[in-house]
């Protein structure tokens, strides 16, 4: 079974930073509706049931919101400056194209970047800080600028999506639309397992920032079990070193079970179970610390198993990461699987340690 590609390029290319994520939400209702009716909230969460009087509850989440930028200043020269919205690195951004997001449309423009021949060595080793950096639209001054662009107006990666070779794609925001893309694949794969329990696909916001999408859909949904689908650092390139990141885990090498603080061992024994009995290829990544994901925000509320499932990427935070079809597909087939084994298996207290 291969991954549905036009969905994901869609999920991947359109534009939704933290505090923006509306555009990406109208597709996951779209895709949803075919299966199950979905709702949301105000903060803007989107979500989706199959089976919504089964027992247990279990909840899939992948966030909606990429890292990207924030128009702050525009200048007299009509030049714009912008601060980050998530982790993103500085280097990344000089000569770099970029969308601004205008109450009009899309606006195309370049950061800036000195000439090499006037750059002291020490200012060629090393990018400007963030917030001194800015985009160049073409604009004769601040009056001109002012009518394409506002301060608060949203800024992304160009939305342009590669494939590099059979089923091993590049583009912006795999983090986290892969993830988007497991949890609502997942749950029309359930659909059709017609299993005991309650599944609900949940595509949160505000990852990037504040974990607050997360927050609000574990109060409001109290899950007995939740899954949460996230980006993870590829260790098979030369970037990496396998051993500082946990684990060796690979494109094309299945689904990331992750073990320690992000996951309970319990379901994590079970995730196991079901992958064996399933045919599905799994790795194992070590969590000795936080797992900067959704998970840490669904474990505080103290009343919900969880484990942190991964998809290896390359890249991450980059205007490029790359990530594998047949990874992301197999991550939906694993988490229907596990939903339906969970709704056979389940009894109150039998992920108490």
């Amino acid at each position: 079974m291969s991954v549905d590609v036009e969905f994901l390029r869609s999920l991947c290319t359109t534009a939704g930073p933290s505090g923006f994520e509306g555009p990406v939400q109208a597709l996951v209702r779209k895709r949803a509706a075919a299966t199950s009716a979905a709702d949301g909230d105000a903060l803007g969460n989107v979500w989706a049931d199959v089976n919504p009087g089964g027992t247990p509850h279990v909840i899939v989440v992948g966030h909606a919101d990429q890292i990207g930028l924030i128009v702050t200043y525009v200048d007299d020269g009509g030049f714009v400056f912008f601060d980050k919205i998530g982790s993103v690195a500085a280097g990344l951004l000089p000569a770099r194209h970029l969308i601004i997001h205008g109450a009009a449309g899309p606006v195309d423009g370049v950061v800036g970047k000195p000439p090499t021949h006037i750059l002291s060595e020490e200012e060629r080793r090393k990018a400007p800080e963030i917030t001194a950096q800015c985009i160049d639209i073409g604009a004769a001054n601040r009056e001109e600028a002012l009518k394409r662009v506002s301060v608060g107006d949203p800024i992304t990666f160009e939305p342009v999506w590669l494939e590099l070779a059979p089923d091993r794609f590049a583009a912006p925001a795999f983090d986290d639309r892969a993830g988007v893309y497991a949890a609502f694949r997942a749950l029309e794969l359930y659909a059709a397992l017609k299993g005991r329990a309650r599944l609900t696909a949940v595509s949160t916001v505000h990852e990037e920032t504040t974990y607050m999408g997360a927050r609000a859909m574990t109060h409001r949904l109290q899950p007995d079990v939740t899954i949460v689908v996230d980006g993870d650092f590829d260790s098979g390139n030369p970037y990496v070193d396998a051993k500082k990141l946990a684990g060796e885990v690979k494109l094309g090498g299945g689904p990331i079970l992750g073990r320690g603080a992000g996951s309970n061992e319990r379901l994590l024994a079970m995730a196991r179970e079901v992958a064996a009995a399933e045919g599905i290829p799994v790795q194992l990544k070590a969590y000795p610390r936080e797992t900067s994901t959704d998970a840490e925000e669904m474990m505080a509320a103290g009343e919900t198993a969880t484990l942190s499932v991964g998809i290896a990427m390359r890249y991450m935070h980059s205007p490029f990461e790359v990530a594998a079809g047949e990874d992301i597909e197999m991550t939906a087939r694993l988490v229907a699987a596990l939903a339906r084994h969970v709704g056979e298996a389940f009894t109150p207290g039998c992920f108490v340690p």
